[in-house]
């Protein structure tokens, strides 16, 4: 097994036990429908994404 794959594994074995210890907060609770309804016209909206590298280089990143 490689570090790599250790590290993965250690880290979902961390994350499984955070949310053993702490549980799901949004658990059982119901999406409000007007949160549903912007969740869902946002999605048919088409989006503008910007290349990593244009923003790389906007902020001085390599």
């Amino acid at each position: 097994m490689t570090t790599a794959e250790r590290n993965k594994q250690l880290g979902n074995l961390i994350e499984q036990k955070i949310l053993e210890f702490f549980g799901d907060p949004d658990a059982g609770l119901e999406l409000k429908k007007s949160f549903v309804i912007k969740l869902r016209k946002r999605m048919k909206e088409k989006q503008k994404f910007t290349p990593l590298s244009v923003v790389m280089k906007k902020y001085g990143i390599r």
